[in-house]
């Protein structure tokens, strides 16, 4: 019975894995944050997810509008599009986090996570270019996940 359950586990596991792409979107909870937040898969390594931005935020904080650099990491997406949105929004990409793929599994196993929506081409590529050309990532994570 306990090699069932394991084998079931591995093919949940390997059909998340498989399934996951750039642009999806998922909500969850992160340490220091009062509420779950939104967040965008930007790219994609063979065992690690690169997550563009913890935050898609319906509002810039004032400390980004201070700040013109980081202010042109802020990429609008609209509500109209998106069912999941209830305002147009801001996927922050000034912050970046990586994450393995067993932090994600987990976190959906133990229902602190889930899976949203997906983000269309246009605002999934102006992401990516926005992360690119932002001047945070070296050259060997832009090869990686990019």
């Amino acid at each position: 019975m306990e090699i069932n359950k394991l084998a079931g586990e591995q093919i949940k596991k390997d059909m998340l894995k498989t399934s996951l792409s750039c642009g999806d979107v998922f909500l969850g909870e992160f340490k220091n944050i009062s509420h779950p937040k939104f967040f965008v898969i930007a790219g994609l390594s063979s065992n690690k997810m690169f997550i563009c931005s913890v935050f898609v935020n319906s509002n810039i904080p004032d400390s980004i509008f201070r700040n013109e650099g980081l202010l042109n990491l802020q990429v609008p997406v609209k509500a109209a599009k998106y069912a999941f949105l209830k305002y147009d929004s801001f996927v922050s990409c000034n912050k970046q986090i990586k994450l393995e793929f067993q932090n994600i599994y987990n976190a959906i196993n133990n229902k602190k996570c889930k899976y949203i929506g997906k983000l269309d081409e246009d605002d999934l590529c102006n992401i990516r270019t926005t992360l690119i050309n932002s001047g945070l990532l070296t050259e060997g994570e832009i090869e990686l996940y990019f």
